[in-house]
């Protein structure tokens, strides 16, 4: 509701009611080539329009909140893997660890699905170039755990090898949750 009032009054601040009585008809003018040229829309109003089609709904932001929360559990799930990957020969703990590990990022990929899911198609298109770069941190996630589970399909367990892909997850879960937040950003959702 409260939005809902905010959006009105600026509507008002940048279109007060006089001048929406002037808009009417052509009352002689016409340019050389029989037509009116339209206005070049000014660039605060395409700002202030862009900012309203891509606004996130209260639905949004408990979502995106959500997503951030369980990426930054696996990003620390994969930070503390690499500390025990280097300190520990232990398989059976490893192993353990690694599958709570995958099991984090598959949660934290699919909130994040299920957040992109909840755009609306004028969302989506307002925020093309920002989703395309959160495809492709989605995208190197996956493939650094998938490196993971490689590594624990192998006979004997090699923790060097284990530490450095979590590290590269690690970075990888970085990217990604960086590109969440500027897409947040750019939704008007205060990451705190």
């Amino acid at each position: 509701m409260c939005r809902s009032v905010s959006v009105i009054v600026m509507l008002f601040w940048l279109f007060p009611p006089a001048a929406l009585g002037q808009h009417g008809g052509r009352h002689g003018t016409t340019s050389t080539s029989g037509g009116t040229a339209a206005p070049a829309e000014d660039s605060d109003v395409a700002t202030f329009k862009h900012a309203i089609a891509v606004q996130a709904t209260d639905e949004q932001i408990g979502q995106f909140r959500m997503m951030i929360k369980t990426t930054e559990a696996a990003r620390q799930q994969a930070h503390d893997f690499q500390q025990l990957a280097s300190s520990t020969s232990d398989s059976e703990g490893l192993t353990g660890k690694a599958t709570g590990l995958q099991d984090s990022v598959e949660e934290a990929q699919r909130e994040n699905r299920s957040f992109r899911q909840s755009l609306s198609d004028l969302q989506e298109a307002g925020l093309k170039n920002l989703t395309k770069k959160l495809t492709r941190s989605d995208s190197a996630v996956s493939k650094n755990a998938k490196a993971i589970s490689k590594q624990l399909e192998q006979r004997t367990l090699n923790s060097g090898r284990l530490g450095s892909g979590a590290a590269n997850l690690e970075k990888a879960l970085a990217l990604f949750q960086t590109d969440q937040l500027n897409l947040g950003m750019e939704m008007g959702i205060q990451s705190h």
